[in-house]
C-alpha cells in the first residue's frame, strides 16, 4: 500500500521517497534535514525531544547540538519560518521541537517509488553574482594530497570523456619508448595479458635503461581514445601481440622509430617468460644490457600474480585486484611484491591507516639484502599514506629514506616520486624554497624518464607553491596550461586536482563566476569517484565557490551533506574546512553564536598541520563571532592565543605572511569592538600595508572594506576615499568593494554615485543582507 503524502501550504512531503516538493518542484535538502522533517511531521501530535530526534535521524543521541540546531534552522528557513515567528516548527524549552503547521494527509495515487539515491555530492548550478567568502584558503589543503598520490608507482586515473586537447609539449628523447596494450589471441581467461604484459614489457625496458612512458599514462589515453589514439612523445613505439600456438606462447614486439623498424619474436611455455625474453632481445638491439632475471618457479608464480593484479589496477578494477590477492596461496600473499600491492589497494580505497600499517610492516620485514628498488617503492607508498593522514613528520622522514634508498639503487623513476613527495611536505610547512628545489629535481628526472604525467604533476605543485607565496596571478596561467596537458593525457584525477586549485586561484583573484564554472567542471568526477576522501574534498571546493557567489543555501546543502556522510577520522581535513566555511556563512546570516561553535569545530590539529593559514582563518572567524555576540573579553583572550600561535609557528615551520595579514586584521577588529577607534585605525593601517605588500585581491578587499568603514565612521572621508581607491577595481564583482564605494560616495556628498554603488551591492549580494548599508546611506 502506498505511503500517504502530506501537504502543508505550498509543500508536499513524500516520506517514503524522502522528498519534499514546493509548488511541484523538488526541493534540494540534505537527507538528514528531510529525515528531521519526516519525524516531526509524523509525530506532530506531540513534542519531539532532541535526543529522540537525533536518534531517529542519525541513529545515535551523541549528535552535536550544532548539527541538530542547524537542521532545524535550515528547515525553518526553507519553509518560510524563523526562530522568532515559529509558525511551522515551535521550540519546546528544555525538551525539543514540535510541528505546528496545519496540513492534510492524502493517499498516493500509486505505490511510491523506491527512495532515490541522494543528490550528487556536488550540485551543478549556473553562475550567479559573486559575494566574497574566504573559502579559497582551504582548497590547497584538500588538493595537495590528491596531487601527491602521483608519487605512488601505479597512480589510478578515471577517464570519463574523450580528450580533445593537443598532446603535451614534452619532447621525445632519442632513447625513449612507449609500450601499447598487447593484442591477445587466446581464450577469455587470458584477457589480463592485454595490460599485464604491457606493464611487464615496459618495466623490463625501463630496468634496462630505456626511458619508457609509465603504463598508467598510456592506459589513460587508450581508455579515452583507443589504441590508435595514443599520442605521447617517444622515439620508439612498441606494439606487442601474443598468441597461443601448439602449446607455447608466441610474443611479437614490433618497435617503430623514425628511421627504422624492429621485430622481435619470443616463444616460451609461459607468457611472462616470453615477454621477458622479447624485452631483453629488444634492449640488446637498442644497445642496452637487459636486467638480471630470476627464472625460478617461485619467482615466476609471484610475477604472474603481480602482473595480473597490476593489470586489474591499470583497468581501475580494484575489487578484481583485491580478489586476486586474497584468493592466492598464502605463500604468494606473503611475498613482498604482493604485500606492496595490498598496501596500494588500501591507499586507493582511502583506507590510509590500513595502508600505513601494511607498508610499515612490509618495510620492517624486508631483509637488508632485499631489492633496493622495492624498498624505495614501499617507502614511497608508506610516506604517501602518512602524508594523507597529516603525519608530516613521519612522511618527511620516510620520503628522505626513500630518496636515499632510490639514489643508491639507481632507480630514477622511484627517486623522482620521492622528491615530489618530500617537496609536498616542505610545501605544507611553508618551506617554499626547499619545496621548489625538490620539485625541480623531480621534474628533471621525470623528463629524462619520458614521463609527461610526472612533469605535469610537478608543474601543478609549482602552481600550488605560487599560491602559497600569495601569487594567484602567477599560478593561474600555469594551472591553465597544466589543465590542457592533463586533458591530453586523459588524467582525470590530476585534472580534477588542477581544477580545484584553479578554484582557489579564481577566488583569491575575486573571479567568482570563474570559480563557479570551474567547480562545475569537476562535479561528475567528484560524484563518481570511488575514493570517498576525494569526493568530500571536491564537495568542499564546490561549496566554497557557491559561498563566494552568495549562494549560501546551496553551499549549506553541500556542507551538511559532507558533515553527515563523511568519516570523522578519514575525512578530518575536509570536515574541519567545512566547519570553518559554515562559520563564515553563519556570520553572514547574523548568527554569531552558531558561527563561533562552527569555527571552534574547525580548530583541529590536523587542519593546523595541513593548512596553517586556513586554521588561522577559522580562528579569526571564531574571534569575529565572539565580538559580534558581545563577548569582547573572550574575543580578546582568543586573539592573544592566536597571536602567540602565529608569531611562534614552531620548529620546521616557516612564517606565514598570509596568516600575519589575518592576525593584523583581527587585531584591528578587536580594537573596534573595544571602542578604541584610534588604535583600530592604526591596526587597520598596518593590516592594509601587509595586504598591499602581498597584492592578493581577496586580502586587499578583506582588509580594505572594514578599514574604509572605520574611516568613514571617524569622519575621515578623504582617507577613506584613498583606501577605497586600492579596492575600487573590484567594486563591479565584489559585495564588500561595492559596499565600500557606497559609503565613500555618501561621505563625500555624492548621492547619485552612492545610489549606483548601492545598486551594484544589491545585485552582488545574493543571499546576504545589505540592510545595514541601506540604513547607513539614509
Amino acid at each position: 500500500m502506498a505511503t500517504p503524502l502530506i501537504r502543508f501550504g505550498a509543500f508536499r512531503l513524500d516520506p517514503q521517497a524522502r522528498e519534499l516538493f514546493e509548488n511541484g518542484e523538488r526541493v534540494d535538502l540534505p537527507l538528514s534535514t528531510i529525515d528531521c522533517l519526516i519525524h516531526l511531521v509524523r509525530h506532530r501530535d506531540r513534542p519531539v525531544g532532541r535526543d529522540e530526534l537525533a536518534a531517529a535521524v542519525w541513529g545515535r543521541v551523541d549528535v552535536s547540538e550544532v548539527s541538530l540546531s542547524h537542521a532545524i534552522v535550515r528547515l525553518r528557513r526553507r519553509l518560510g519560518d524563523d526562530g522568532n515567528a515559529q509558525r511551522v516548527i515551535r521550540t519546546v524549552p528544555r525538551l525539543g521541537y514540535r510541528w505546528v503547521m496545519p496540513g492534510t494527509v492524502e493517499e498516493a495515487a500509486a505505490p511510491a517509488a523506491p527512495a532515490p539515491a541522494p543528490p550528487p555530492a556536488l550540485a551543478v548550478a549556473p553562475p550567479a553574482a559573486p559575494v566574497p567568502a574566504r573559502a579559497s584558503q582551504g582548497v590547497v589543503a584538500v588538493v595537495v594530497g590528491v596531487v601527491l598520490a602521483v608519487a605512488l608507482a601505479a597512480i589510478v586515473w578515471r577517464t570519463r570523456e574523450q580528450a580533445a586537447a593537443p598532446s603535451p609539449a614534452l619532447p621525445a628523447t632519442a632513447d625513449s619508448a612507449l609500450v601499447l596494450p598487447v593484442q591477445v589471441d587466446a581464450d577469455a581467461e587470458w584477457a589480463w595479458l592485454r595490460l599485464g604484459l604491457m606493464d611487464l614489457v615496459a618495466t623490463q625496458l625501463r630496468r634496462g635503461g630505456l626511458a619508457t612512458t609509465p603504463s598508467e599514462t598510456v592506459v589513460a589515453q587508450v581508455q579515452a581514445r583507443g589504441d590508435g589514439g595514443v599520442d605521447l612523445p617517444a622515439a620508439w613505439r612498441i606494439s606487442p601481440r601474443i598468441a597461443r600456438e601448439h602449446g607455447q606462447w608466441h610474443l611479437r614486439l614490433e618497435a617503430r622509430g623514425e628511421a627504422r623498424e624492429l621485430a622481435i619474436d619470443a616463444r616460451a611455455a609461459d607468457p611472462l617468460r616470453a615477454a621477458r625474453d622479447a624485452a631483453a632481445e629488444l634492449l640488446i638491439k637498442l644497445g642496452h644490457a637487459p636486467p638480471p632475471d630470476d627464472r625460478g618457479d617461485d619467482a615466476l608464480a609471484v610475477a604472474s600474480l603481480r602482473q595480473r593484479a597490476n593489470a586489474a589496477l591499470l583497468a581501475n578494477q580494484f575489487d578484481v585486484a583485491r580478489r586476486l590477492v586474497e584468493q592466492a596461496p598464502a605463500g604468494l600473499q606473503a611475498s613482498p611484491e604482493i604485500a606492496l600491492i595490498r598496501a596500494k589497494l588500501a591507499f586507493y580505497s582511502g583506507a590510509y591507516d590500513e595502508s600505513v600499517q601494511q607498508a610499515a610492516a612490509l618495510l620492517a620485514q624486508l631483509p637488508a639484502q632485499a631489492d633496493a628498488g622495492l624498498r624505495a617503492r614501499v617507502a614511497n607508498t608508506l610516506a604517501s599514506a602518512q602524508f594523507r593522514l597529516a603525519r608530516l613528520d613521519d612522511a618527511e622522514r620516510t620520503y628522505a629514506d626513500a630518496i636515499r634508498i632510490a639514489r643508491d639503487a639507481h632507480a630514477p623513476d622511484v627517486l623522482a616520486h620521492a622528491y615530489l613527495g618530500r617537496g609536498g611536505v616542505a610545501s605544507q610547512r611553508a618551506r617554499l624554497e626547499e619545496a621548489a628545489a625538490d620539485f625541480g629535481r623531480a621534474r628533471t628526472l621525470f623528463e629524462a624518464g619520458n614521463d609527461p604525467l610526472g612533469v605535469a604533476a610537478i608543474d601543478l605543485n609549482l602552481a600550488i607553491n605560487a599560491m602559497q607565496r600569495g601569487q594567484p596571478a602567477t599560478a593561474l596561467p600555469l594551472l591553465e596550461r597544466v589543465r590542457t596537458r592533463l586533458r591530453a593525457l586523459a588524467a582525470v584525477d590530476a585534472l580534477a586536482a588542477t581544477e580545484v586549485t584553479l578554484v582557489e586561484a579564481q577566488l583569491a583573484l575575486l573571479d567568482h563566476d570563474g570559480a563557479l564554472a570551474t567547480s562545475a567542471a569537476f562535479v561528475a568526477a567528484g560524484n563518481e569517484d570511488g575514493n570517498p576522501r576525494r569526493r568530500w574534498q571536491f564537495t568542499f571546493a564546490r561549496a566554497a565557490a557557491l559561498a563566494g557567489s552568495g549562494r549560501l543555501d546551496e553551499a549549506d546543502v553541500l556542507l551538511a551533506r559532507l558533515r553527515d556522510a563523511s568519516d570523522p577520522g578519514a575525512d578530518a581535513i575536509a570536515r574541519a574546512l567545512a566547519e570553518s566555511l559554515s562559520g563564515e556563512i553563519a556570520l553572514a546570516r547574523g548568527e554569531p553564536a552558531r558561527a563561533a561553535e562552527y569555527a571552534a569545530g574547525a580548530l583541529t590539529p590536523v587542519l593546523d598541520a595541513f593548512n596553517h593559514e586556513q586554521y588561522v582563518q577559522a580562528w579569526c572567524v571564531r574571534i569575529r563571532a565572539l565580538q559580534r555576540a558581545g563577548a569582547v573579553a573572550d574575543a580578546a583572550a582568543e586573539l592573544e592565543r592566536l597571536r602567540a600561535r602565529v608569531l611562534s609557528p614552531g620548529d620546521g615551520v616557516a612564517a606565514d605572511p598570509g596568516a600575519e595579514v589575518l592576525l593584523a586584521l583581527a587585531g584591528a577588529e578587536q580594537a573596534e569592538a573595544e571602542r578604541r577607534p584610534e588604535l583600530a585605525l592604526r591596526r587597520y593601517a598596518d593590516a592594509m600595508a601587509r595586504a598591499t605588500a602581498r597584492a592578493v585581491p581577496e586580502e586587499l578587499v578583506r582588509v580594505g572594506a572594514p578599514y574604509v568603514r572605520a574611516l568613514v565612521a571617524a569622519g575621515r572621508a578623504d582617507e577613506a576615499a584613498s583606501v577605497h581607491g586600492r579596492i575600487a577595481a573590484w567594486a563591479d564583482r565584489d559585495l564588500r568593494a561595492a559596499w565600500s564605494a557606497a559609503l565613500v560616495y555618501h561621505a563625500l556628498g555624492r548621492p547619485a554615485a552612492a545610489d549606483g554603488a548601492l545598486a551594484r551591492a544589491r545585485a552582488l549580494a545574493g543571499e546576504r543582507s545589505v540592510a545595514a548599508l541601506e540604513t547607513a546611506l539614509r
